[in-house]
């Protein structure tokens, strides 16, 4: 932990002194949604918004107007986090978080145009899974990040299966996830950042000399570089951490964005024209067991958004 703190002390120094671009780019009016994923579909230019609470999806189109795009529960929809767009279809993690033995693991995909369910895929109850985030790959496959159970899966719609990838104990607690363009899978887990080969079943760590990078959320790939939101240790930031060439290893790393007021636990973002829009208050820690602890604390919701370069 004190490696992890060191690193983000020596980061936020380096900072050049002029502030990052950020600024709020929409206000959900919803206070409760507990907002968890956000992804864009540059067709329709609308953002999609899911909720850990109300086991829902909200749609935002390009006029700001927010509608439910997927009601609570639909095609049996549980606890919803992370989701993608990719060919005209919304791709969206959930579970049914009930904390008992019958509790479910789902991959959903609805069709963007109509809402309609294109296809859905689960694990079966039995054992302690929670699917946290997805990545879709230059074939068509959704690589799933499992953080309970510290494991990879794979579906797609070629087949009605959930694929084991990959169990490993340096997966466990594995939560952003991205594809880097020779289609390998990168993950961040308690143990650091690592790159998986999935065809060859290995995993390897992403070596970043001297510091350990922990508790990346909404990881993101651009040009050469990771985006994700660090928001399990103090203080929460917003990073990008620049690649070598064959994206093998972390060459150095800047704070876009560090201890914000208006954060209150951010959770996953999207890269949209140069900008990371992202969920700065999912205001998850007033909430326990799907329950609201205070509703007095709720805020309207806000996406922010930062400029990259």
């Amino acid at each position: 932990m004190k490696s992890v703190v060191f690193f983000l002390v020596m980061l936020l120094a380096s900072l050049p002194l002029e502030a990052q671009s950020v600024e709020v780019a929409f206000r959900i009016s919803e206070k409760d949604l507990i907002p968890e994923g956000i992804a864009y579909d540059a067709t329709s230019r609308s953002f999609f918004v899911s909720s850990i609470h109300k086991n829902k999806i909200i749609r935002i189109d390009e006029r700001n107007k927010v509608t439910d795009f997927i009601k609570s529960g639909k095609e049996g929809i549980g606890q919803a986090s992370g989701m993608k767009v990719s060919d005209g279809k919304l791709w969206v993690c959930s579970n049914t978080g009930n904390g008992n033995a019958q509790d479910q693991s789902m991959i959903h995909a609805f069709d963007i145009a109509s809402g309609d369910l294109v296809s859905k895929w689960n694990l079966p109850p039995g054992e302690t899974h929670l699917f946290n985030d997805l990545a879709l790959d230059s074939r068509g496959n959704v690589i799933v990040s499992d953080s309970d159970y510290g494991a990879i899966y794979r579906v797609s719609l070629k087949s009605s299966n959930v694929e084991l990838l990959i169990k490993d104990a340096r997966l466990q607690y594995v939560n952003g996830i991205t594809i880097a363009p020779d289609d390998a899978v990168i993950v961040n887990t308690f143990k650091g950042f690592f790159k998986i080969n999935a065809a060859k079943q290995e995993l390897k760590l992403l070596p970043f000399p001297n510091y350990s990078v922990i508790g990346i959320d909404g990881l993101c790939f651009y040009k050469q570089s990771l985006v994700g939101i660090q928001n399990v240790t103090y203080p929460v930031s917003i990073n990008q951490y620049q690649l070598n060439a064959t994206f093998d290893k972390i060459e150095s790393a800047r704070v876009l964005l560090a201890d914000h007021p208006q954060f209150d636990i951010p959770t996953t973002g999207v890269i949209v024209d140069d900008w990371f829009y992202f969920i700065a208050n999912s205001q998850m820690s007033n909430l326990e067991k799907n329950k609201i602890i205070d509703p007095s604390r709720l805020k309207e919701v806000l996406i922010m958004k930062i400029k990259l370069n």
